[in-house]
């Protein structure tokens, strides 16, 4: 008896990792969409106080991604103020000051039910005319189609393995 136990415990923790393991792929599962270049023309001015609306992305809900990536490249003459606007509450998601920017990251959008849109915004926080010479942005879409089903297999691995301990000790009794 005591070797049929043991044999049944292995096979828990065999089902309980193997569970685990699917889970954790499905969960990082990710589908990409294509890759936008974005830029403004070279030598673009901006006024002083002024901002220039530069471009955006739209959709309704049932085509709205779970993340977007964006690369950020900007060289311009003085410090401008770079935002991402959500544009359905005017939540500002990114704000950089500088006048030399090359950043890389990863923004999960706050979830719509009806259309949607971002824009990016550089603006001239001086009094002074901002000659920018570069504004690109590199961007597209990230979905996690697995990420509930990754959930449902992680938590049925960890009950799996969580029910090991607990048939030693009532195993022995």
């Amino acid at each position: 008896m005591k070797l049929l136990h043991r044999i049944s415990l292995l096979g828990v923790l065999i089902l309980g990792v193997l569970l685990l393991a699917y889970g954790v792929a499905l969960w990082m599962r990710a589908d990409y969409g294509p890759v936008i270049r974005n830029w403004i023309n070279p030598q673009s001015r901006i006024p002083g106080r002024g901002y220039m609306w530069t471009w955006g992305v739209s959709g309704n809900a049932r085509s709205e991604p779970d993340e977007w990536h964006f690369h950020v490249i900007l060289a311009a003459d003085n410090v401008a103020n770079i935002t991402l606007l959500w544009k359905l509450d005017e939540r500002v998601l990114y704000h950089r000051t500088s006048a030399h920017l090359d950043e890389t990251f990863v923004v999960a959008l706050p979830r719509a039910s009806g259309s949607w849109r971002w824009d990016w915004l550089v603006g001239n926080p001086s009094d002074s005319t901002l000659t920018v010479d570069n504004f690109t942005v590199i961007h597209y879409s990230i979905e996690h189609p697995e990420r509930q089903n990754g959930s449902l297999f992680l938590g049925s691995g960890v009950v799996a393995l969580l029910s090991i301990p607990i048939a030693i000790v009532y195993g022995r009794h």
